[in-house]
């Protein structure tokens, strides 16, 4: 476990392996570090793969209630 702060986004091509669907916003560095971990280590992101509405997949709001992030992600053998 650990915390990388890693917005994962919601979809990205070529990738179906390792997430769904279902992110949420953008991808930064730290997503871009913890999906090559992901693939690397056969490891699938399960907050991705089924729908939610947006608020229930942030996982900090900005004070301002108008920014979702979804930082918080479980990662998980395929086995």
């Amino acid at each position: 476990m650990g915390d990388f702060i890693a917005k994962i986004g919601d979809v990205k091509l070529g990738l179906k392996n390792v997430m769904g669907k279902h992110g949420l916003g953008t991808t930064n560095e730290n997503g871009d570090m913890f999906i090559d971990l992901c693939v690397n280590y056969n490891l699938l992101i399960g907050c991705s793969l089924f729908p939610h509405k947006d608020i229930h997949k942030a996982t900090w709001v900005a004070q301002n209630q108008r920014t979702y992030n979804q930082i918080d992600h479980v990662a998980f053998s395929k086995k």
